[in-house]
């Protein structure tokens, strides 16, 4: 098998980062890191609110006083706490690894959501170069180390997209599971409503609803009111400046850490967040007058999209990228690239990785680098509408 020169840089970036998370791991003594976070750093969160879950009552997991006592009383080496901040669906769905120890919870939730991301890619892209971006794409590496949920996030946000035309009340109960991270689903009513995807918005609004109301009442009703309230406690920390908001890319944190008051750093994201919302319905509305398998531009954009509309997202869900960068490294493939995409589309195969400048510099890339290959996308779509026909480049590609 002979590989094409992209596909050989890509084989040196995997080597590159593989030989990187093999030296990172020599760093460790036992199951904890130099800086005393353990293997999987954040899967530790959903590890000790499964296990809090099992042994008292479930609204527990959302007070950081009893957080933080019974971590340090399971693992008193533990450098800091980690806070419970997701909906009670999500702690019902993780209950299960409660029983499980650490590192055999870790393999477990890693293994099934990376395998549910795999299949959602599976869904929309085959070729074989696609492929070879997927292996070496940095959020994949940096989602495994992490043991974050962007995995399972990003699977039924792919699979929502892939089954959208030939299995829409499967694609609307996939899109409305994410309601288990209700922020990264912000504008895909935008997009289904544009399409008049009718049977996916039902499937979606009812399966939102469901996995909403059924863990509350079997965890407890007070789950709810403390889920909002420890959001709540999130916003507050980022515009006090109390969360290392290097990690979150989104433009709020970013603005709110260069010093601008946070009202008009939330009227400045408000007016990000509707733009974004117009050119996803821009770009979507074609569908509702075609029964043609859709070009990929209108999934890309809305990918895109919601990383500039949500106002709070962490640099590991940046693992959703995949998807847009499969799709717009084959559509420059096959129908020429345009200036300026080819270096947009290097920064966002390195996106995940930019958290790291912001460290140094205070300088957040994703908002840039998204809203550039938005504009080409927007372009593009444009192009096919007038040039070719809708269905120019396949979904599956």
């Amino acid at each position: 098998m002979r590989l094409s020169r992209l596909e050989r840089w890509l084989a040196a970036a995997l080597v590159v980062q593989l030989l990187f998370g093999l030296a990172w791991l020599t760093t460790y003594r036992g199951l904890f890191d130099p800086r005393g976070m353990p293997v999987g750093n954040d899967f530790a969160a959903f590890w000790f609110a499964a296990r809090l879950a099992l042994r008292r009552p479930a609204v527990d997991a959302y007070d950081l006083a009893v957080m933080t006592q019974f971590q340090h009383g399971i693992w008193p080496e533990l450098g800091g706490v980690y806070a419970w901040v997701y909906p009670p669906s999500f702690l019902l769905l993780v209950l299960g690894l409660g029983f499980l120890p650490y590192l055999a919870g870790y393999l477990a939730w890693t293994a099934t959501t990376l395998g549910l991301f795999l299949a959602g890619l599976w869904s929309n892209v085959r070729t074989r170069t696609s492929w070879w971006l997927i292996a070496a794409f940095p959020g994949v590496w940096l989602g495994i180390g992490q043991g974050q949920n962007q995995f399972l996030t990003a699977g039924l946000a792919a699979l929502g997209l892939g089954l959208l035309r030939r299995h829409p009340v499967w694609a609307g109960v996939c899109i409305g599971l994410l309601a288990v991270k209700p922020h990264l689903a912000l504008l895909f009513p935008v997009a289904l409503l544009a399409a008049r995807a009718w049977r996916a918005i039902s499937a979606a609004a009812v399966t939102a609803v469901t996995v909403t109301v059924l863990p509350a009442a079997v965890l407890g009703w007070g789950t709810l009111p403390a889920w909002l309230g420890s959001m709540s406690w999130v916003s507050a920390a980022i515009a006090a400046h109390h969360l290392p908001v290097w990690m979150f890319p989104a433009p709020y944190p970013w603005l709110v850490s260069l010093g601008i008051p946070a009202g008009v750093a939330a009227l400045l994201q408000a007016a990000v967040s509707v733009v974004a919302a117009v050119v996803v319905h821009r770009l979507w509305r074609p569908l509702a007058r075609s029964t043609a398998t859709p070009s990929v531009l209108p999934a890309t954009g809305l990918v895109l999209a919601t990383f500039l509309a949500t106002p709070y997202y962490a640099m590991y869900d940046l693992t959703w990228l995949a998807l847009p960068l499969c799709w717009l490294v084959a559509t420059g493939t096959q129908s020429g690239w345009r200036r300026g995409e080819r270096p947009l589309l290097v920064a966002l195969f390195v996106l995940p990785y930019a958290s790291v400048l912001a460290l140094v510099v205070d300088v957040q890339i994703a908002p840039f680098v998204l809203a550039g290959l938005l504009w080409h996308v927007v372009q593009r779509g444009v192009s096919d509408r007038s040039d070719a026909p809708a269905d120019r480049t396949p979904a599956v590609l």
